[in-house]
């Protein structure tokens, strides 16, 4: 195998790029906040997806009871019962909180009827927690069915990195820039003028992970690096410029001049 010499390869910065005014910090700040706003729909979307397929491979009652109870769905008096006596022995694997513990011990017993009856007086709250942060109150007479414990952890890491990883790698190479980065007037550039390829889009997608590993510490290269690269601009070599204004005024054409009539002449 021939031996590799230093090459100034995506080290030097093409003549178009110099110049290009830098997105400024709080700039790249909002745009990262408006993608964060905009992947809160795909992410619950996909995760809910998750526990409802897990749900109805493994426990298909329990999976029909929860579309009965789901709300702003109305059921008769015995097709809530019917859901709630499915629902029961789930919600003791899944330790709801709020469960009562006379149906706990009810469903242990193989009482489900009287478990059913015991869920009735109680409001069903549905949750969905994709992080390990601390769970919120529950008001009194209310039990919280934990969706998030209905994910497999496979589909739980998808959810919470998969859909971002699709989206910054998919918009950043084909499009330049994510929906955030379009709202805030910014674009990823390389400093060799390049495209941007589908495999460094991801690179630059996992450089992201540097700034909690750091503690938010890399964040202050927006302000003492020369370009503002932060650690997933340097992996790919690449800067986030202003993108360019357009201009609001159409361009005028100037009018034909009429046809010349060789019989006025």
């Amino acid at each position: 195998m021939a031996t590799r010499r230093v090459q100034d390869h995506h080290l030097r910065v093409v003549p178009e790029m110099l110049g290009l005014p830098l997105a400024s910090p709080s700039r790249r700040i909002a745009a990262i906040v408006l993608d964060g706003v905009v992947l809160v729909l795909p992410t619950v979307a996909v995760a809910l997806t998750a526990a409802g397929l897990s749900l109805r491979a493994s426990d298909r009652p329990a999976y029909d009871g929860l579309r009965v109870l789901r709300p702003g769905r109305s059921a008769s008096a015995s097709a809530t019962h019917d859901a709630l006596r499915a629902l029961a022995p789930l919600l003791v694997r899944l330790e709801a909180p709020g469960l009562p513990p006379a149906a706990a011990l009810a469903v242990e017993e193989g009482r489900l009827d009287e478990a059913a009856d015991l869920l009735s007086t109680r409001n069903l709250e549905f949750a969905l927690r994709l992080d390990e942060s601390g769970e919120s109150p529950l008001a009194p007479g209310h039990v919280r069915v934990p969706i998030e414990k209905l994910i497999p952890v496979g589909a739980r890491a998808m959810a919470l990195l998969g859909v971002p990883a699709l989206y910054f790698t998919l918009l950043s190479s084909l499009l330049g820039a994510t929906i955030g980065k379009r709202l805030a007037g910014v674009r990823v550039r390389r400093l060799d003028g390049e495209r941007l390829s589908l495999v460094e889009s991801f690179e630059r997608f996992t450089g992201y992970l540097h700034i909690p590993a750091l503690l938010g510490w890399p964040v202050l290269d927006l302000w003492r690096d020369p370009n503002r690269q932060l650690p997933h601009d340097r992996t790919v070599h690449t800067v986030v410029v202003r993108a360019p204004r357009r201009s609001a005024r159409k361009a005028v054409k100037p009018a034909p001049e009429p046809p010349v009539d060789p019989a006025a002449d």
